[in-house]
């Protein structure tokens, strides 16, 4: 089991084969590693240390620092005459020179682990830094390894999903898993691989094996709870945030995420306790402020509606969300000219489907004569009809534009095709209700305001 030289000609041999192919035995241990070479040991041993201790810390950085130091600070013992013993040497000298040797293979043995993780654990920094040349090189002197340590495959399969070859990954981190069962870096990748695959079953399934391994870990919790509200189950999201809050009763996102649960299970005032203690620990966290608002408004408090709104835009000033919310709540309150300033700005920012969808939507329904333009709004839903692939709520704004514009025939066709695909999209019963409702005014020559809704 020799070590290979380093790539860069930097490296030497941990320690030398020292086996005596004869009638007699080699000599000790003792002989083998002199007190200086033993104080380069020791050194050797605590750069390794500090460079495990960076990893486990996930402080990239620091890892590839500390990874250079341990190379430069690695050892070669002197290779010693060996000494023999005779057939005529007694039993108890056998046996301490037996112990002697095993200590050394013992040592040797530590060596070469230490050896190959050091190098998985700088690929693996590399690539989180994105780093993947060095990433190849650190790997390139253990490839050999693979097959012995479940960190050569761990590493492979996590460069390869940096670099989004995640076909390439899967196969790697499923050996690694094999190797080592009890190693969290592979079962946790096979997660995140599933998860880009859009295999949410599959993800979940390497989650729990992740959370079982460190059951305590926040990351981990934070991941099943978010892919378990992903998946729809509100319920169960909600009880891993509240695991999560146990663990870290700072986490300003685990309560805003398990408020968003509870919106969901239909529990408001849960859900605005959990938003503004998200607040209490974060006061510029905008998310929390954003989804506060909304509980605002179903209450119809749009002055704190507006407060929240406002707040969160003085922090973000670009963030099209809050400025989409803080539109709606201005034309609910009447503040139409207010409100078309907050559009205009949506439009410069951004031209996403949802934002221009928002927009669209706005101009077509708004119940001021003096802001409404529905042809106007057909200018700007058209244009996103396709991009969108005929979503219904672009297709249910457009009819609204059309029929702003008293272009009533087009405004049926339009929201006669919002409502089949409405059904295809499976949109809740209630906004399947509203699009009948508006196709009825549009059959009767009538537009549709937010007022009547």
């Amino acid at each position: 089991m020799d070590f290979k030289k380093y790539y860069n000609g930097v490296g030497v041999f941990l320690l030398a084969v020292c086996f005596c192919i004869s009638i007699t035995s080699p000599a000790s241990a003792k002989d083998l590693v002199t007190w200086v070479v033993q104080q380069q040991l020791d050194k050797n041993d605590a750069l390794y240390q500090s460079l495990q201790n960076a990893y486990v810390q996930r402080q990239w950085g620091t890892v590839a620092k500390r990874f250079d130091a341990y190379k430069k600070g690695f050892v070669k013992p002197e290779l010693k005459k060996i000494n023999r013993v005779s057939f005529a040497a007694d039993r108890d000298e056998k046996r301490q020179k037996k112990r002697e040797q095993n200590r050394y293979r013992a040592l040797r043995a530590k060596l070469h682990k230490e050896y190959v993780q050091a190098h998985g654990y700088a690929a693996i920094a590399y690539a989180h830094r994105k780093k993947f040349v060095a990433a190849h090189d650190a790997l390139r002197p253990v490839q050999e390894y693979g097959d012995e340590q479940a960190i050569i495959p761990t590493a492979r399969g996590i460069v390869a999903y940096e670099m989004k070859d995640y076909n390439a990954a899967e196969p790697l981190l499923k050996t690694a898993n094999v190797l080592d069962s009890n190693l969290i870096e592979p079962v946790y990748y096979l997660y995140k691989v599933a998860l880009k695959k859009g295999e949410h079953g599959t993800a979940y399934f390497w989650l729990e094996k992740a959370a079982a391994l460190e059951p305590t870990r926040p990351d981990l919790m934070m991941a099943q709870a978010r892919l378990l509200q992903k998946l729809g189950q509100s319920s169960a999201a909600e009880v891993m945030y509240s695991q999560l809050i146990g663990v870290d009763s700072s986490n300003a996102i685990a309560y805003n995420n398990r408020g968003y649960c509870r919106i969901a299970l239909g529990k408001l005032e849960a859900a605005f306790s959990d938003f503004s203690s998200a607040l209490v620990i974060n006061d510029q966290y905008t998310e929390a402020l954003l989804n506060r608002a909304a509980l605002w408004r179903t209450t119809n408090n749009l002055p704190a509606a507006l407060k929240d709104l406002t707040a969160g835009l003085l922090i973000t000033p670009s963030d099209t969300r809050l400025l989409v919310s803080r539109m709606q709540v201005l034309n609910d309150a009447g503040k139409y000219a207010l409100a078309k300033v907050d559009m205009e700005q949506i439009l410069v920012l951004s031209d996403s489907i949802s934002a221009v969808n928002e927009a669209g939507w706005f101009l077509a329904t708004c119940p001021s004569d003096l802001v409404r333009d529905g042809q106007r709004a057909v200018g700007l839903l058209l244009p996103i009809l396709e991009r969108s692939k005929r979503h219904p709520r672009v297709l249910d704004s457009l009819a609204a534009a059309y029929a702003s514009s008293n272009e009533f025939d087009k405004a049926v066709a339009t929201q006669q095709e919002a409502l089949t695909r409405g059904i295809e999209y499976r949109l809740a019963p209630y906004q399947l209700a509203r699009y009948e409702k508006r196709l009825a005014l549009y059959t009767d020559d009538r537009p549709f305001k937010t007022s009547m809704d």
